[in-house]
C-alpha cells in the first residue's frame, strides 16, 4: 500500500512538472514570437517595456472568417488559413477573456533598446499566440492603438524551423 502511495505521488509530481515545463517553453516562445513582430513593426530603435497580451484581439480573426463564411474564399489570407493555418478555425465561436497580461521584454534586443512606448498614447497590443497542436506553426493578432482609436491591426504567422521560429507571412485584415 505504502509503496502505491509513493508511486501515485511521483506520478502526480511527474505530470504537475511537465505541465509546468511546457508552459514554460510555450511562454518563452512567445515572447520570441513578440519580439520578432515589434522587430518587423518597429520604425525606430526603439521598443516597448511592455506589451499587453490579450485572447479578446482574436475576435478579431473570428471577425474575418465569420465574414468570408458561406463565400468563395480566394483571397491569401482565407487560402493560408485553409492551409497549413487550419487549426485556426477551431479557435472560432469561443469566448474571450478580456483579461489582460503584461509581458516584459529583455532590456535590449539585438542592440535595440528599451523605453516606454513611443508616446504616450500609443498602446502596443498582442493576442495570445496561437500554436498548431504540434507546435511547428504559431499565429498571433498584432494591434496599434493611438488614444485609445486603433491604428493597425496585423495577422502574424511564424513556422518553426530547424527550433528556430521564421515570420512566414503577415495579413492586414480587411472587415466590412
Amino acid at each position: 500500500m505504502m509503496m502505491k502511495n509513493i508511486i501515485f505521488s511521483v506520478a502526480i509530481m511527474a505530470a504537475t512538472y511537465c505541465t509546468a515545463t511546457q508552459n514554460r517553453v510555450e511562454l518563452n516562445n512567445e515572447k520570441i514570437i513578440i519580439t520578432k513582430v515589434i522587430d518587423i513593426v518597429s520604425k525606430k530603435n526603439v521598443r516597448p517595456k511592455k506589451v499587453l497580451i490579450s485572447e479578446q484581439l482574436l475576435s478579431d480573426l473570428d471577425r474575418y472568417l465569420i465574414t468570408h463564411e458561406g463565400e468563395k474564399n480566394t483571397d491569401s489570407l482565407a487560402l493560408l488559413i485553409q492551409g497549413n493555418w487550419n487549426y485556426l478555425k477551431e479557435k472560432k465561436s469561443k469566448p474571450y477573456s478580456t483579461a489582460w497580461k503584461q509581458v516584459s521584454l529583455s532590456k535590449t534586443v539585438g542592440g535595440k533598446t528599451n523605453s516606454e512606448n513611443e508616446g504616450k498614447d500609443d498602446n502596443i497590443l498582442f493576442s495570445t499566440v496561437q500554436f498548431s497542436p504540434d507546435g511547428t506553426k504559431a499565429f498571433v493578432v498584432y494591434n496599434k492603438t493611438y488614444k485609445n482609436i486603433s491604428q493597425a491591426t496585423v495577422f502574424f504567422f511564424f513556422e518553426k524551423k530547424n527550433e528556430t521560429w521564421i515570420h512566414t507571412a503577415h495579413f492586414i485584415p480587411f472587415f466590412d
